[in-house]
């Protein structure tokens, strides 16, 4: 019923003729003795009548009614109307009288000049016009002339009315020669105060809203029934939960590096087990890190300032890696990055990233302290085995210091 009521919904109307206030005019050419051939038998009935000269030049004879203030306005938007209903009396020899409206167009018209609206237009034979004519905003079109003359771009060069400024009647261009009488009896804008897709939108949307609140009831019935047994489950759980709390907390600690808090060799193989198994395709690349000389830097500041290095250089790492890859700690100053779904050319580029950035930090306790690493960067298309791809990325790094460290060795760089 409501589907069908739409059809029952009142037409949004403006009317524009007849009224004494709205702004028109009439424009044409001149003669061969200079004088307008266009001249009004009736300006408050808005009747005109053109005497076109047959002199063999093109001629055009026409009328407009500005609309939303008119000129130096920027319109009235009729994308909500559908039709325009004109009554119309026309007598004279033209074939096809010319209907218009102009829109201005927002950063590309100029306000202050009509020419420079958009010209949207349809040519209606005169056979249409003795009896009610109505207009479908859909018939209209953008004048060629209009877009080659202002070399308008692809975005204005289609039916706007959002900004209608004006809308108007002239004979076809060039223009038949004669007499040619017209009077504008009636001009109204005819449309939706609905859209109909948007009132069909509506029950749509109602009877979700009906069906969401009537599951709502339900879940909320059936939700007090279950409660008590939930309550009865969710004491037995808490008790398991505690104790696999218990069992993953001590399981946790020894994946993680005490000093550095991140994963060290044995939480690599659960990690590896678990999102790179063996019948994995996915894409990884590894990074091997080795602090440079990292001896001499215990040597000179003690084990505390090894210390404090391990856990600077983790910091940097850490902070300049996506969430979804992996830093290990491999044992004493050589770390590892695991670095799912990232290809040779981002891992490399990321590695050298990293070493740039770690040569160049400073140590807030050590000023006159400055380290740099080595690295090995290897990638594996899935089908090399996770301990192998290690292997190649530790001959990198091996190669990386033997050339005399401070630098980033690919695997395909050697082998």
């Amino acid at each position: 019923m409501v589907i069908y009521a739409y059809e029952l919904l009142p037409s949004k109307k403006m009317l524009i003729v007849p009224s004494s206030e709205i702004p028109h005019y009439i424009y044409s050419d001149t003669n061969s003795s200079g004088e307008s051939m266009i001249r009004w038998t009736d300006f408050d009935g808005m009747a005109w009548e053109c005497n076109i000269e047959d002199d063999g030049r093109p001629h055009t004879c026409g009328f407009n009614v500005f609309l939303g203030g008119g000129q130096g306005t920027d319109g009235l938007d009729l994308s909500s109307y559908k039709t325009i209903n004109v009554d119309l009396d026309y007598s004279g020899h033209d074939q096809r009288l010319r209907f218009y409206l102009r829109n201005y167009e927002p950063g590309f018209s100029d306000i202050n000049d009509i020419q420079t609206a958009k010209f949207n237009n349809v040519h209606v034979p005169v056979e249409y016009i003795h009896d009610r004519l109505v207009l479908s905003l859909s018939e209209f079109s953008v004048a060629e002339w209009w877009v080659t003359q202002y070399k308008a771009p692809r975005e204005n060069s289609l039916p706007d009315f959002r900004h209608v400024v004006a809308f108007g009647i002239d004979t076809t261009y060039p223009g038949t020669s004669g007499m040619h009488s017209f009077k504008l009896n009636h001009l109204e804008l005819v449309g939706e105060w609905v859209a109909r897709d948007d009132w069909y939108l509506g029950i749509l949307v109602f009877w979700v809203s009906v069906m969401m609140v009537g599951g709502a009831i339900n879940l909320v019935r059936l939700t007090k029934e279950i409660r008590l047994e939930h309550q009865r489950l969710e004491r037995l759980a808490n008790q398991n939960s505690l104790l696999a709390q218990e069992t993953d907390k001590y399981k946790k600690l020894s994946m993680i590096d005490p000093l550095t808090g991140v994963l060290n060799r044995q939480g690599l193989s659960e990690y590896i087990e678990q999102y790179f198994p063996a019948d994995s395709k996915r894409q990884v690349s590894m990074v091997i890190i080795d602090i440079d000389h990292f001896k001499k830097i215990n040597d000179a500041l003690g084990h505390d300032g090894g210390d404090v290095v391990l856990k600077r250089v983790t910091e940097l790492i850490k902070n300049n890696i996506r969430q979804s890859d992996q830093v290990v700690r491999w044992g004493g100053e050589e770390f590892l990055m695991i670095l799912p779904d990232t290809s040779p050319e981002h891992s490399y580029h990321l590695a050298e990233e990293m070493r740039a950035l770690i040569a160049t930090t400073n140590f807030e306790q050590f000023p006159d302290l400055h380290i740099t690493i080595s690295l090995g960067v290897g990638t594996s298309n899935g089908e090399i085995p996770f301990h192998q791809l290690f292997r190649s990325v530790d001959l990198a790094l091996y190669q990386a210091k033997a050339q005399g460290r401070n630098r980033t060795i690919r695997v395909n760089d050697f082998s």
